[in-house]
């Protein structure tokens, strides 16, 4: 009996199979969002099997209309995979392209005690590190490796990525180095993610739970672990928790009616 998990995100996409007897990932894709998804569904409809399947992500609502099956907030997904997978830890920050999702899990029962979004900006997310590595000529990767060689602490005091960029380009031009620079771009997303998390916290929380395709930065996960003075944990695949959500949530419907959430 195989599962099916999809997070149709802004950025990306990712599927998963579950073993329905022993919820262990049988297979992953991952794949860029299309412009035109309704034909990227098609496509992995043609191409894989399942039994049941779940969507979540801003893009669900199409997918139950192409691929069937029911469909799941990405709050609730993330709630119960994270549960599911690390039931000893509480707290969850969720830092994906276009939206940081923090969140505080009742780690006896799985329920969902409170979360907090940040959606209004790019600022706060993984979209401010992909405008800001355009902005300094570097990729992505190459930002995150200069952040790691920064030893500067400077300040950028902008909440809006535009004028954050005026700010860039303001330092560049007096000479400051692009590592002290990168290094400051992760920490002014760093201050936002410790502001979320602050209020998802409690005595309980010995560790924090990193997911989403945020928690791949190396330099941003081991700035947290400092500021916050807590073990960040790291899954092997943290882009895939939104998916792994959606897989368990697809064993329920083989047993029963599941409503729309």
């Amino acid at each position: 009996m195989k599962l099916a998990g999809i997070d149709i995100g802004s950025r990306s996409l990712e599927f998963v199979l579950m073993d329905g007897d022993s919820c262990q990932i049988v297979e992953r894709f991952q794949a860029e969002t299309s412009i035109d998804l309704a034909a990227q569904l098609r496509s992995l409809k043609e191409k894989k099997a399942w039994d049941a399947l779940v969507s979540t992500g801003y893009g669900r609502h199409l997918s139950q209309k192409m691929l069937g099956g029911e469909v799941v907030t990405e709050i609730k997904a993330y709630t119960t995979s994270a549960h599911h997978f690390y039931p000893d830890i509480p707290t969850v920050i969720d830092l994906g392209g276009q939206d940081t999702k923090a969140l505080l899990i009742n780690r006896h029962n799985g329920q969902l005690v409170k979360f907090e979004m940040n959606d209004k900006c790019s600022a706060g997310t993984g979209k401010f590190f992909e405008m800001m590595a355009a902005t300094l000529g570097l990729s992505l990767s190459e930002l995150v490796a200069a952040a790691i060689r920064g030893n500067k602490s400077l300040e950028i005091n902008s909440t809006c990525t535009v004028f954050a960029e005026s700010e860039v380009i303001s330092l560049l031009t007096t000479g400051v180095s692009v590592e002290d620079i990168a290094r400051a771009i992760h920490e002014s997303l760093l201050n936002k993610l410790v502001s979320l998390l602050s209020r998802m916290m409690t005595s309980e929380s010995p560790s924090i739970l990193f997911v989403g395709g945020g928690a791949k930065n190396v330099a941003l996960v081991s700035l947290l672990s400092d500021a916050l003075g807590k073990k960040v944990v790291v899954p092997e695949h943290p882009d895939f928790f939104g998916a792994y959500g959606a897989a368990l949530f697809a064993k329920q419907t083989l047993n029963k009616p599941m409503e729309t959430i």
